[in-house]
């Protein structure tokens, strides 16, 4: 081992300023001549390396560096010392270190170059980088592993810039969509919207840029053959550094089989609720058959009656006849009512909404729903709100309701000494509305009212016990509630309600 050199000293002379900074540096500092003999070595470089001033001093600083930097740096300084030309004196760069128990690690190294008592020395600051690799490597690896996720993922997931043009597409969007990455990368997102959906890609960067998330939206677009495909979406915000939006994340699943099974199950309960529309006719066929009878032998009798007074000559007798054919008129439309309210009830057809006023639905319902309840001397109390929301619904469901409930209130009291059947419709504070059956029947059991809309469970002899089960699913179907409670005169009162209709903008 050679002797120390001894210490470089700043200009005034005074070295203990320089050993003060060399002492508290966390960088290593080393200090070389012009043929790589260390002069200066740090307590920095000591716990980079893990050497004693002792052990690196007046030896070459190659020492600190693995292969091929070790073999190859007296080369560099004479090809600087030949040339004049630096490839890293001032620059920098990352390179690698080796501690004295042969661990290599990553180090960031800048160079600079100076002199000191007329002597040519080369000043080297080391940065210690495994951190920073580490960090690296852990986020290289995040990302790998969530590039995995995503490439394995049944969902599209695909991003888009804030021109609207694709970024990224992974194999789930090929394979939903149709389109390649190389076919669909670069090209604008509206290529997947049908015509009549472009302008929802707007309201969806409205809600990012507006900070509301987007969850589970549910829409259609397009695959590259132009069929259309049933989607969820969610869509969340591509960030930079500093948090500035700078794109649009999207999940899109594929719901077209829920989609399917939802259309399936529809036109199942469709079904089951026009058997059930034509079972509870059915059950009133005498009543229907008497109701129809009473205008059409009205009509008949006018018609005879007018025949007999066109055939007097008397001129008062012409103005009777035109009376009775008036009068004979307004019993065939009341017939024809009573046609149309069953042809419209036991019509099989698809569900539909329209937007609707309670009052009207429950009118019709009654004429339906009441056919051949007069001979039961039920007395009917009607209480109908002046003023109520309108509600979306699909009409003839609606009446479904109200006739089974009426039905079932006739059924109750068929042997009651009291027979008062009330319906009453009410507007909810604006939001929905509220309609009410009440019966002075002799009520529903406990054992039965826990029950009482579940399938099956009926308390007539010869029910179906799908009535109240149907009614149940139709007013839920529209955003409502119904339920039964009893009656504190005696007998159930029925309560459903209904959303209004939303307003349009």
């Amino acid at each position: 081992m050679v002797p120390s050199p001894p210490r470089a000293k700043n200009a005034r002379g005074d070295e203990s300023l320089f050993q003060t900074l060399l002492a508290t540096t966390v960088s290593g500092v080393v200090v070389i001549d012009e043929h790589g003999v260390v002069e200066v070595y740090s307590q920095g470089c000591e716990r980079l390396f893990q050497y004693g001033p002792e052990e690196v001093l007046g030896c070459n600083v190659s020492m600190l560096m693995p292969q091929p930097y070790r073999a190859e740096h007296d080369g560099y300084l004479k090809h600087y010392k030949d040339t004049g030309e630096a490839r890293i004196i001032g620059i920098g760069r990352e390179v690698e270190g080796q501690k004295k128990d042969g661990t290599v690690f990553p180090i960031r190294l800048m160079i600079g170059e100076g002199r000191v008592n007329g002597k040519k020395v080369f000043l080297g600051i080391i940065h210690d980088l495994t951190a920073l690799y580490s960090e690296r490597a852990g986020r290289l690896e995040e990302k790998a592993h969530l590039s995995l996720i995503v490439e394995s993922s049944e969902d599209a997931i695909y991003s888009k810039a804030l021109d609207g043009k694709i970024i990224t597409w992974n194999n789930a969007a090929k394979t939903m969509f149709g389109y390649t990455a190389a076919e669909i990368v670069g090209q604008p997102m509206t290529r997947l919207f049908p015509p009549d959906r472009m302008g929802e890609e707007d309201d969806i960067l409205a809600k990012i840029f507006g900070g509301e998330a987007v969850k589970r939206y549910e829409t259609v677009r397009l695959r590259k053959d132009g069929t259309p495909l049933d989607v969820s979406i969610s869509a969340s915000p591509i960030r930079d550094a500093s948090g500035t939006i700078i794109g649009v994340s999207k999940i899109v699943r594929d719901i077209s089989d829920r989609k399917a099974q939802e259309a399936h199950l529809e036109r199942l309960n469709s079904e089951l609720s026009h058997v059930a529309r034509v079972s509870e006719m059915s059950q009133v066929s005498a009543g229907i058959a008497h109701e129809l009878n009473q205008p059409l032998t009205a009509v008949l009798n006018y018609t005879n009656v007018a025949k007999r007074l066109m055939a007097s000559e008397d001129p008062a007798a012409l103005v009777k006849a035109v009376e009775a054919v008036s009068k004979a008129g307004e019993q065939a439309v009341r017939a024809s009512q009573i046609i149309r309210r069953l042809r419209d009830f036991l019509e099989r057809r698809e569900t539909f909404r329209t937007v609707e006023n309670i009052n009207a639905i429950a009118e019709d319902a009654l004429a339906l729903g009441l056919i051949g309840s007069k001979a039961a001397n039920i007395k009917t109390n009607l209480d109908f709100a002046s003023s109520s929301p309108l509600i979306l619904v699909d009409r003839v469901q609606i009446q479904q309701v109200l006739v089974n409930l009426l039905r079932n209130a006739v059924e109750a009291m068929a042997e009651s000494p009291r027979r008062e059947l009330t319906v009453t419709t009410a507007s909810l504070n604006g939001s929905g509305v509220e309609v009410v059956v009440a019966d002075t029947g002799p009520g529903i059991s406990e054992e039965i009212a826990g029950r009482l809309f579940k399938p099956f469970v009926t308390t007539k002899a010869g029910g179906m016990g799908i009535g109240l089960a149907i009614s149940q699913s139709i007013v839920e179907a529209h955003g409502g509630t119904i339920r039964s409670v009893p009656n504190a005169g005696g007998g159930t009162i029925f309560q459903f309600t209904l959303p209004a209709a939303p307003v349009s903008s």
